[in-house]
C-alpha cells in the first residue's frame, strides 16, 4: 500500500519541479507539452530616413560699423579713435522651412545626420544713427538686414526613451543676407551709400525633444544658435555703391526656437514570433 501512495508522489514532485525550472528559463512557460518562450518586447521605432516640415521665431542680431573711404577710424579732436558710426541691432522673425535626414538606433542612442532649408523672412533694422562730424557733413544713417534663404547640415546625437527622443546637434550653416546703410529717408534704391548680397558660411548648436506619436509620425522642438562670422564692404568694392562709404565687420548671429512634423519612412519591424518547443 506503502509503494502504491510514494510513487505517485514522487513523481508529481518531480514533474513540478521541471516545470519551475523551465519557467525560470528566459520567461519560458511549460504548457502541457509545449514551452513557449517570450517574445521581445521592444521594437525600434526610430532607424531609417526621414522627411518634415518646421515652423519657428529667430532672433537675428547684426554689428560692427561704418566708415568712409579710408575704411578706417578717425580721431574726434580729443585723442580718440571711432568710426563714423558704430550699430547692433537685433530683432525677432518668422521662420519656416523643410528638414530631412537618416538616423541609426543602437540601443538607445541615435546617430544621425540632418540637413535643412528655411525660405526668406522679413528684414530688421537699426535706429537712426547720427553720423560724427570729424568723418563730414552730419547725416543719420539706418542699417537694414534680410535673410534671403538659410540652411544648414548637421549632426544628430540622442538618447531614446520609449516613444521620447532627447537630441543635440551642431554642425555646418550657411546663409544668404542682403545689408544696406542707407541715408537719412531714402526709399527704394536712392540714398543706400551700402548694399550688398552676401552667402555667408558658420556654424550652429542646439538641442532639442522629438516625441512618436506613431511609427511613422512625430513632433519636435528645437533650439539652435548659429553664428555666421563677419565680412566687410569696402568702398572700392563691387558691394559699395557710395565711393565714399565702407561697412567694417558686419557679423550677424541667430537665436531661433523651432517646432516641426517629420514622417519616417517605411513600416515597423516585425513582430518576432514566440518559440514554441513541443514535447
Amino acid at each position: 500500500m506503502f509503494k502504491r501512495v510514494a510513487l505517485p508522489m514522487v513523481a508529481l514532485a518531480a514533474f513540478t519541479a521541471v516545470g519551475a525550472q523551465a519557467a525560470d528559463l528566459g520567461g519560458a512557460a511549460l504548457r502541457g507539452s509545449e514551452v513557449i518562450a517570450a517574445a521581445p518586447s521592444y521594437v525600434d521605432k526610430w532607424s531609417g530616413f526621414y522627411i518634415g516640415g518646421q515652423v519657428g521665431l529667430q532672433s537675428q542680431r547684426n554689428w560692427g560699423s561704418h566708415s568712409d573711404a579710408t575704411g578706417a577710424q578717425r580721431p574726434d579732436g580729443n585723442g580718440v579713435m571711432h568710426y563714423d558710426f558704430d550699430y547692433d541691432y537685433a530683432n525677432t522673425r518668422f521662420s519656416y522651412g523643410l528638414h530631412a535626414g537618416y538616423q541609426r538606433l543602437f540601443n538607445q542612442v541615435l546617430f544621425g545626420i540632418e540637413a535643412d532649408f528655411e525660405g526668406p523672412m522679413g528684414a530688421i533694422q537699426s535706429s537712426w544713427y547720427n553720423s560724427n562730424p570729424d568723418f563730414g557733413v552730419g547725416n543719420h544713417y539706418q542699417q537694414r538686414l534680410q535673410s534671403n534663404w538659410q540652411g544648414s547640415v548637421r549632426a544628430r546625437l540622442g538618447w531614446t526613451h520609449h516613444k521620447t527622443l532627447f537630441y543635440m546637434t551642431g554642425g555646418l550653416a550657411f546663409a544668404n543676407f542682403k545689408a544696406c546703410t542707407v541715408l537719412d529717408d531714402c526709399q527704394g534704391f536712392v540714398g543706400h551709400v551700402v548694399k550688398y548680397n552676401s552667402t555667408r558660411f558658420g556654424w550652429t548648436i542646439g538641442a532639442g525633444i522629438e516625441h512618436k506619436f506613431s511609427y511613422n509620425w512625430s513632433a519636435r522642438l528645437e533650439y539652435r544658435y548659429t553664428n555666421y562670422g563677419s565680412k566687410s564692404c569696402l568702398a572700392t568694392a563691387a558691394c559699395s555703391i557710395n565711393p565714399n562709404s565702407s561697412d567694417i565687420n558686419n557679423r550677424i548671429e541667430t537665436h531661433a526656437i523651432r517646432v516641426g512634423v517629420s514622417y519616417l519612412f517605411g513600416a515597423p519591424p516585425m513582430a518576432v514570433e514566440p518559440i514554441i518547443a513541443r514535447y
